[in-house]
């Protein structure tokens, strides 16, 4: 495998994150308004924490860039993908428990306090392994070329980070104009998967690890095997009933869609009819 391949390998991965970064973020700020009946202060907390755990996280590998899997960032860099959309699910179940673990009511506002909290503690799975993630390829970057400092450094960096800023922008648009129309919340993680774990295997490979393409493979069949059959649609159906059923106890859930403006829930107690829109 040339120098050249190699690089495009790194470069298409980060490529990918970057998408699946900017996905992950409107997931996420979109569930956060629906839990916290679109309260716009929680998207201040969101993004404050996120940008912070983010830094934390890139920070953090310089503080132990002596440690091995820093010197040799390539499998630790693949098993960051893979992880990355099952952490963000977590991280979606966590934001719809926040009312039960607060024990705050459906008819109550989450105090600001609790907000803060719940939303600096939720962000730092995804935010601190995305962190991570960036200096780990540009350490593999580096690596392939065999450069120590200088500007080929800062080059080959600057070139990585376009890579990533493109990646956030494709992600915008095929979450605003794709994915929230088509797809619901566990197709969506889904195809991230999927793509996520092809870049993981695109990446190179050194001496033979089984075990991370054994991964590898058991994460592509498993988010086709989401996207081709009934599994993702009947899962989706049954967390929206849970979270609504949190959120407006005594009413029945009839539908509910997520489109480019947020969340929204035809219900009914009765014989009246209500439209909820982002939890309210």
């Amino acid at each position: 495998m040339n120098l050249t391949s190699d690089r495009l390998r790194i470069y298409a991965a980060i490529l990918v994150m970057g998408v699946f970064a900017q996905i992950s973020q409107a997931i996420l700020i979109r569930e956060g308004l629906v839990v916290f009946y679109g309260n716009e202060i929680s998207l201040g907390a969101f993004f404050g924490s996120w940008l912070l755990w983010l830094a934390l996280g890139s920070v953090s590998v310089l503080w132990l860039g002596g440690r091995p899997w820093v010197q040799q960032p390539l499998p630790l860099l693949r098993w960051l993908l893979l992880a990355l959309p099952l952490v963000v699910m977590g991280q979606v179940m966590a934001l719809r428990s926040v009312r039960g673990l607060l024990h705050i009511s459906s008819a109550e506002f989450v105090p600001l306090g609790e907000l803060f909290l719940s939303l600096f503690l939720i962000t730092i799975p995804g935010s601190f392994l995305l962190g991570i993630a960036f200096p780990l390829a540009c350490r593999a970057l580096t690596n392939l070329r065999g450069v120590g400092s200088g500007s080929r450094v800062v080059g080959e960096v600057s070139r990585l980070y376009a890579v990533d800023s493109l990646g956030a922008l494709v992600g915008g648009v095929l979450f605003t104009f794709v994915l929230v129309a088509w797809l619901g919340l566990t197709q969506t993680l889904a195809v991230s998967l999927v793509a996520l774990g092809l870049s993981a295997w695109l990446l190179p490979m050194r001496g033979n690890p089984w075990l991370g393409t054994l991964a590898i493979l058991v994460a592509v069949l498993g988010g086709l095997a989401i996207l081709v059959t009934s599994l993702g649609e009947e899962a989706e159906w049954h967390l929206e009933r849970l979270r609504f059923a949190r959120l407006q106890p005594g009413l029945e859930l009839l539908e509910a869609v997520s489109t480019r403006y947020g969340h929204v829930a035809v219900a009914k107690v009765g014989e009246q009819y209500s439209v909820v829109r982002d939890g309210r």
